[in-house]
């Protein structure tokens, strides 16, 4: 029966989970030091077919791997992988073990949030509309500059909560990750509450979340 993998942990107890995508049960095993978490789905085309089904399998998923994340740090497996049974989970396992195990052992009892910042003003621009070329460079110069006071600010006011920064620049926002020990979370929010607003700038923090943009180490990105 197909396998919908959800993430490896470190080889402790396995979290206890009601249901998973599809309401299927929630199955987890140690694997070649690791503990895996996976749901067997019966029925693809009923739970996967879809774009709706799609969307509540993905709701479900990130839900297993917010329950596990309350006890310890999952990492998780794109969303969905699928494999052919239990034995192929451990090939997989094993054809990238090195990766997840250094994966591991980086982020233990980490967790990780998310900063988005969007502009009012880009927000309202039409950018189907041509512009010149030095207009062009123009906005870019100021869009470049105002991203950097902005991560400038976030890093200075939690300088001493967080340990790693990922970043990604999007059509009209800026997303930042930011790599947090599970003990520092509450010291890294409050920092941010008590840094005040940015004029022209809207930021949004969410999470925490399993810490899936560190699991790639920095500059090996493909």
């Amino acid at each position: 029966m197909p396998s919908l993998v959800y993430c490896i942990t470190q080889p402790a107890p396995a979290v206890d989970i009601a249901a998973g995508v599809c309401d299927a049960s929630v199955h987890s095993r140690e694997m070649l030091g690791l503990r895996v978490y996976w749901s067997e789905i019966a029925d693809l085309q009923a739970c996967l077919g879809d774009a709706e089904s799609l969307k509540k399998a993905a709701l479900q998923c990130h839900q297993v791997l917010r329950t596990i994340l309350l006890t310890t740090t999952p990492i998780p497996f794109r969303f969905p992988t699928l494999l052919e049974n239990e034995d192929a989970i451990q090939q997989h396992l094993a054809s990238e073990l090195e990766l997840y195990r250094d994966a591991m052992a980086r982020l233990v009892n980490t967790v990780q949030y998310e900063i988005v910042a969007s502009w009012s003003d880009e927000e309202e621009a039409d950018l189907a509309t041509p512009v010149s070329g030095r207009e062009y460079l123009k906005r870019r110069q100021e869009a470049t500059n105002r991203i950097a006071a902005v991560e400038s600010k976030l890093k200075t006011v939690t300088a001493d909560s967080v340990r790693e920064w990922r970043d990604r620049q999007e059509r009209k926002m800026h997303r930042w990750f930011a790599l947090v020990p599970r003990e520092n979370r509450e010291r890294f929010v409050a920092s941010l509450r008590g840094a005040g607003a940015s004029e022209g700038v809207r930021l949004r923090l969410s999470g925490p979340w399993p810490p899936s943009e560190f699991v790639t180490p920095r500059g090996e990105h493909g």
